[in-house]
């Protein structure tokens, strides 16, 4: 298995690659607007950038800090001021960042995963994928299941995401690194999803076992986080990715009540999304149905303006 510090090395040899990768296409791609993304963002921000622009050159990062990394790479070179480029990345647990730096776009919420979990955004797939009418029974029965167990799902992981978070803030001011890598889905037995309920089946001591190279903390910052995470929007606020995991199953498990116990759909659905939906394919089925916060719509506006 990869150690996190084989992670961690291979994360920063990403930024230089995609670095070299921007600076041997500018011999080429002249007037295209160069979009550095995290991970697989591309299939969430290309169809809204093109809204503005049809030239684009995407280049893949890695995660937030790969991004910024380049950021700083390209910025420390004036040969590179005169093309036009826009950075993505996503907030994470971080404190929104205070720049006057307008080619860097900041998700309002912890990532773009957050913006493909809500009502409206579950109401399209429903309706346009599982070929759903508004005013069949089902319909309602599905759209209180979503939001129920939404709602339990993330009372359920709000002591992982309270962890989690403060994590990151001693990385933020000590630099000491957080010892944890997360995966897109949450670690195995820490929560279990029915459509009867979602239920949290873990402690504190059982992330620790599951993360034993973590960073130590105290009960009175955990404590205090976990207080002000009871209290937060955390369909916003709280790990995206894991909130679209949590939509990934929700949908499996319908689709297989329809065919099966029908106990709370009662009319079989004869969708499957062309084979196993997972994360990445996700983002790509459903970008269409995600928010757009009016905030990147102005941002878009004014690096493809700009430049």
């Amino acid at each position: 298995m990869t150690s996190y510090i084989q992670q961690l090395r291979q994360s920063k040899e990403k930024a230089t690659v995609a670095y070299q990768e921007f600076a041997l296409s500018t011999k080429t791609y002249t007037n295209n607007l160069f979009c550095f993304f995290e991970g697989n963002d591309n299939p969430y921000y290309v169809p809204r950038i093109k809204n503005f622009t049809d030239e684009i050159y995407p280049i893949n990062c890695g995660g937030r800090d790969k991004v910024l990394k380049v950021y700083e790479l390209i910025s420390n070179q004036e040969v590179y001021n005169e093309y036009s480029k826009a950075f993505f990345i996503d907030r994470d647990f971080n404190s929104p960042r205070q720049s006057n730096k307008d080619i860097i776009f900041e998700t309002p919420c912890y990532s773009i995963e957050n913006m493909f979990v809500n009502q409206n955004v579950f109401e399209q797939i429903l309706i346009h994928d599982l070929q759903f009418s508004k005013n069949d029974a089902n319909f309602e029965v599905c759209i209180s299941l979503f939001n129920d167990r939404f709602k339990e799902f993330n009372s359920s992981v709000t002591l992982f995401n309270s962890w989690y978070a403060c994590l990151i803030e001693i990385r933020n001011k000590t630099g000491k690194q957080t010892g944890v890598q997360l995966d897109d889905k949450l670690p195995k037995g820490l929560v279990n999803i029915s459509l009867q309920s979602v239920n949290g089946d873990y402690d504190l001591e059982k992330i620790r076992q599951i993360f034993p190279e973590s960073t130590e903390i105290d009960d009175e910052t955990l404590n205090n986080k976990f207080s002000e995470f009871q209290n937060c929007d955390s369909k916003l606020i709280f790990r995206g990715k894991y909130q679209l995991e949590f939509l990934i199953t929700i949908l499996q498990l319908i689709i297989n009540d329809s065919k099966n116990e029908q106990q709370y759909v009662k009319n079989k659905i004869n969708y499957s999304f062309d084979g196993a939906l997972n994360h990445k394919r996700a983002l790509s089925i459903f970008t269409n149905y995600a928010s757009t916060p009016e905030i990147l719509n102005d941002f878009l506006q004014n690096v493809t303006t700009k430049n």
